[in-house]
């Protein structure tokens, strides 16, 4: 394999490591949306049963 070769395959690795990287990225967002959603209703049911309900 020559230097061209060889730098080609390293890039083509680069680009689907940042692919990977940028699906991760994704994943790890919507986990961070969908735990904050939790923590919401969490606090809005704890709320609701401080003030007894009438929420």
């Amino acid at each position: 394999m020559d230097n061209a070769e060889t730098i080609a395959e390293l890039t083509d690795i680069c680009i689907r490591q940042a692919e990977l990287i940028k699906a991760q990225a994704y994943i790890i967002e919507q986990l961070g949306a969908e735990a904050r959603e939790e923590e919401a209703l969490r606090e809005r049911n704890r709320l609701k049963e401080l003030v007894g309900g009438r929420i």
